[in-house]
């Protein structure tokens, strides 16, 4: 399915955009990808690009429908990389939506989450050291995110399977669905508290105000 809204922008204070986000359908679905690249520099940027042209090459090849396939697919277009960059990294969050489920990769700091009429029903934690005393109430919101750019879990050279999360969620009745980097949720996340109609006004309304302001690139994907 075509997003409603796919955008990926160099905030208005950095110089190079190391975001990315993109999709593409596959056999028996269709998957959704948006990367933050650590470091704004033209290598980052280019390597996350490139990440994704790779990854898309994996999922061409056959059926991508389990959390191993979708797992080692992306281990291999990372190993590919490796051949040809000397050093990148980059958070990743990527869903590949299928009739009966939804499978999930994820590292690093991106999200994904629905659209309820509750606000975001975020799927993914974020790979940093301070989430935890966030979630438990030790860290207050402005805190932890003053605190979470040391991240913890990334995609880079030599990474780990270990490192990569994937899992299936349930894929019932259609939703709103929410990929996007810190860059985008940080700054939004308190405002999407109404139904899942006025979130999506809210982040239609937000993006030309991040892409002019926001102190970071961002990335989002909501279909």
């Amino acid at each position: 399915m075509t997003p409603s809204i796919l955008a990926c922008e160099v905030g208005g204070c950095e110089q190079v955009n190391a975001d990315y986000a993109d999709h593409w359908a596959v056999q028996g679905g269709h998957f959704y990808v948006v990367c933050d690249g650590i470091g704004h520099n033209e290598n980052t940027a280019a390597a996350v690009s490139e990440f994704c042209e790779r990854l898309k090459g994996e999922l061409s090849g056959g059926i991508i429908s389990d959390e191993t396939t979708l797992g080692d697919a992306i281990i291999n277009a990372v190993r590919s990389l490796e051949q040809r960059r000397g050093s990148f990294a980059f958070c990743m969050t990527a869903a590949l939506k299928l009739n009966d489920s939804l499978v999930v990769a994820h590292c690093g700091d991106c999200r994904l989450g629905f659209l309820t009429p509750k606000g975001v029903d975020w799927k993914t934690v974020d790979d940093v050291p301070h989430y935890k005393l966030h979630r438990d109430g030790v860290l207050d919101r402005d805190s932890y995110l003053k605190a979470r750019h040391l991240v913890s879990c990334k995609i880079k050279p030599g990474v780990i399977r270990e490192s990569l999360k994937v899992y299936s969620l349930d894929n019932p009745e259609p939703q709103c669905m929410l990929l996007c980097s810190d860059g985008f949720w940080s700054y939004v996340e308190v405002d999407l508290e109404g139904t899942p109609v006025l979130s999506m006004e809210v982040i239609d309304r937000m993006l030309p105000e991040l892409a002019s302001s926001a102190s970071d690139n961002f990335s989002v994907i909501l279909v």
